[in-house]
């Protein structure tokens, strides 16, 4: 079963056996995860598209996928040769699934989906989307009697994060949720998304690629607290820690029981986004439990770094700066001998630096090297038969980023390889002017990323220009690299607060063309308490240079570049001490301030 139209012909078949008209699916695990193991990668597997987001529905008689911006050429090419029509999200005019579903199936059909893979949420707002057609729906899976060589469920070794990285002990974030339980008038709360019974346990394994997570869920009450994972991968000593934290480790598959065999009367608190709709119907089928929705605990304690954390995390920061001015002198060195280099190479080599510097524990993310055209697709990949060779002139985008016991880093740089137009100059300096704006910013505490997002994007909206992302997202500590609850994008409702972290990441992309885009890591942190209340600031933690060789500064306030010849003595400051040679050097050169033009 080779081409994408033979499996849904076959996915079409288990739906007439089923008694289902149509079939939802989606980018998702049973843990709502963004990055999927391989065992889970569905969508993938029956659509032919390998972004990272979007839903695939399928009914009888067509097919469509459902992606956001980030993956609008990505996905038109990779859907090239099939049956499935491409529906570009949040496009004027472009109906949602729901809407499509809604449209297309007759009064009283039924949808079909994995109940696993879709979140309690996404399925009462199905419901409602699908009550004035009186459309049903139906939790099955579909595609176990189909892929029939699916990769199995992950099962690397588990180990211990320990609590000189992580701030605190085990224990002591049980408590910390068990006091938030408290207040929440609730004897318990289960846990299901990776990031956050990672967190919980102070647990770490290499389940996911990028991503130092194990298969897990927890369940918290206020005597006691499980861990459900495969026990066989768990490392004594790690099974010893969790012991003396009081946590009974349980086999992954015995969720569901543990769920159903609640026989005392519990308030068990339930966050609907991130549980799946399984769990949370095991949960409310249970006449002993009385579920409380409300956001999930952990993802509020943990996106606000403790000061143990934020220590690690800056030395993180510093050895990844160390390594791509390393990185730098060898490929520029390379390009400037006519050595032939690709985008593969650059990914190669990053790879290698960041190897060689102490506790790191691979990347963060796959590569994104991407010369010229290719970096107006934002999460491009570069792969060996298909990667750019790049010459001396034009955009090289890299955005990379490590995994280390101290932290994880997300870094984006454009590189002027060589002559570039006016036009790519203008786009480069707007996209530093909507950087720095993002990065001055000082608003009161209580503002969110949706109230702050205009200040970095009104700089390329003013020259009818726009990004369709987020201007930036919540980084985890040795963690996944997208982690919330605090955004940067115009719909996020989540206020800042002091010790969170968040990406600055504002770009331009002109298809067939060029990508540009500058990114840092910023920390919250207090500016000033007066009569006016508690104002908030961001300091950048990433330590690199900015390409100073694609700006206009004729176009840049004497304010701009008063930050840009500030944050480029900060960046001599950190990395400069462990550097020499050739490589302290290039820091030199790099880090120069500059004057208007």
């Amino acid at each position: 079963m080779n081409s994408v139209n033979e499996r849904l012909a076959a996915l079409r078949s288990q739906m007439k056996q089923n008694g289902v008209q149509a079939c939802i699916v989606p980018s998702a695990d049973p843990h709502m995860s963004e990055y999927l193991p391989a065992h889970w990668q569905a969508r993938s597997y029956f659509s032919g598209f390998t972004g990272s987001a979007g839903t695939l529905v399928v009914t009888e008689t067509e097919s469509g996928l459902w992606t956001d911006g980030r993956y609008f050429i990505q996905a038109a090419h990779q859907l090239e040769g099939s049956e499935i029509v491409l529906y570009r999200m949040a496009v004027k005019g472009v109906p949602t699934y729901t809407e499509f579903l809604a449209d297309k199936l007759e009064d009283g059909e039924t949808v079909g989906f994995d109940g696993k893979m879709l979140s309690a949420a996404s399925v009462e707002e199905m419901r409602e989307k699908f009550a004035d057609k009186k459309l049903k729906i139906k939790a099955v899976d579909l595609i176990k009697d189909i892929w029939t060589d699916r990769p199995d469920i992950p099962s690397s070794k588990v180990f211990v994060h320990d609590a000189k990285y992580a701030g605190y002990t085990c224990k002591e974030k049980l408590e910390q949720i068990r006091e938030e339980l408290k207040k929440q008038h609730a004897d318990g709360e289960i846990f299901t998304k990776l990031d956050c019974v990672a967190w919980l346990m102070n647990i770490r394994a290499d389940d996911i690629e990028y991503n130092p997570l194990a298969v897990s869920y927890a369940m918290v009450y206020s005597d006691s607290a499980y861990l459900f994972i495969n026990t066989a991968r768990v490392l004594p000593e790690t099974l010893s820690y969790l012991k003396e934290n009081g946590v009974t480790v349980r086999e992954y598959e015995e969720i569901d029981r543990a769920l159903q065999e609640i026989h005392t009367d519990r308030t068990i608190l339930v966050d609907p986004v991130n549980v799946n709709y399984d769990l949370y119907m095991l949960l409310k089928q249970n006449s002993h439990v009385t579920v409380k929705e409300g956001g999930d605990t952990v993802i509020a304690l943990k996106g606000v770094k403790n000061e143990t954390e934020i220590k690690n995390i800056i030395e993180a920061h510093i050895k990844d700066g160390r390594a791509l001015v390393e990185f730098c002198v060898k490929f520029e060195n390379m390009m400037k001998n006519g050595e032939t280099v690709t985008e593969c190479t650059v990914c190669d080599m990053l790879r290698e630096y960041r190897a060689k510097q102490p506790n790191n524990m691979g990347e963060s993310f796959g590569t994104i090297a991407a010369y010229n055209a290719n970096a107006a697709m934002m999460h491009y990949s570069p792969k060996p038969e298909t990667c750019s060779t790049l010459k001396n002139q034009g955009f090289l985008l890299i955005d990379s980023g490590g995994q280390y016991l101290e932290g994880t880093t997300d870094i984006t740089r454009t590189f002027v390889l060589g002559p570039i137009s006016r036009e790519e100059k203008e786009h480069y300096t707007y996209v530093l002017k909507a950087h720095i704006a993002l990065a001055m910013a000082v608003f009161l505490e209580g503002c969110t990323g949706g109230n702050i997002d205009i200040l970095s994007r009104v700089q390329v909206w003013k020259h009818g220009i726009d990004y369709r992302c987020g201007t930036g997202h919540g980084v985890g500590m040795f963690s996944g690299v997208h982690e919330g609850p605090q955004n940067m994008r115009i719909s996020n409702n989540v206020a800042f607060k002091k010790g969170m972290t968040i990406t600055n990441e504002p770009g331009i992309y002109e298809e067939g063309k060029h990508g540009i885009r500058t990114e840092n890591i910023m920390l919250v942190t207090e500016f000033v308490n007066n009569e006016y209340g508690q104002f908030l600031k961001f300091e950048p933690i990433t330590y690199f240079p900015i390409d100073t060789a694609g700006i206009l500064t004729e176009l840049m306030t004497h304010e701009e570049l008063e930050w840009l010849n500030n944050y480029h003595r900060l960046v001599w400051e950190k990395l400069s001490p462990g550097l020499d040679g050739k490589e302290l050097q290039w820091l030199k050169d790099r880090t120069q301030p500059i004057q208007k033009a």
